[in-house]
């Protein structure tokens, strides 16, 4: 049973939101966040700090691992989501970012995955962070008036400000840009047949051992 009450970090959505379109193996998954590639560009990581994220994921019980042979090559642990990982990803994925200063590394990997999810998808959550960057930005009006204009509260505030008025109009000019970067996502019933399939194969490996 997965721990859903995990504090999890945006590298390990991340994995979670790569092994919701298929199985992978960590070889495989840490190729996405080559500096290079579309996630990477937003939290690139190398391979050793993807094998420790994932190690962790099994642990909470989000992900599944499992030694597959195939042909003459070495066995490979391939990763698969647990039963509850799915919609805990995507509960995570629809949700707007509440911290500006969070913005742009997990809005920007959020928009990553919610493009693969459609159109609409990608819209919607750009609506939802419009929405809670004007309630952001009318708390901080209502806070700035009731301060001192020339204390230093006063400066951090408008430093705030500035930000969240300049992500809201960058939000407000990428609504009607967005598209649909979909790939192919496995079914469940899909998903099922991958992992049957791998699981057969480990069978036969082990009973070939034993002859």
């Amino acid at each position: 049973m997965a721990r859903l009450d995990v504090n999890v970090t945006p590298t390990a959505y991340a994995i979670l939101g790569l092994l919701r379109e298929r199985p992978m193996h960590g070889y495989e998954i840490a190729q996405h966040f080559k500096p290079e590639e579309d996630l990477g560009q937003v939290i690139p990581a190398d391979m050793s700090t993807i094998y420790t994220f994932l190690k962790d994921l099994q642990e909470h019980g989000l992900i599944r691992g499992e030694q597959v042979t195939v042909g003459a090559r070495p066995p490979r642990k391939v990763f698969s989501l647990a039963d509850d990982a799915e919609s805990f990803f995507l509960e995570w994925l629809r949700r707007p970012v509440a911290r500006m200063r969070e913005v742009r590394l997990d809005f920007l990997l959020k928009l990553y995955f919610a493009q693969q999810l459609g159109t609409a998808e990608a819209k919607a959550l750009i609506k939802a962070q419009t929405i809670a960057c004007r309630d952001y930005l009318e708390r901080q009006k209502t806070h700035t008036r009731a301060i001192n204009s020339t204390s230093f509260e006063s400066l951090v505030l408008e430093s705030k400000l500035t930000a969240a008025e300049s992500m809201l109009e960058w939000l407000n000019r990428i609504a009607v840009r967005v598209v649909s970067h979909r790939r192919k996502v496995l079914t469940s019933r899909q998903k099922n047949a991958v992992e049957l399939t791998m699981q057969k194969k480990s069978k036969l490996k082990r009973g070939d051992k034993k002859r």
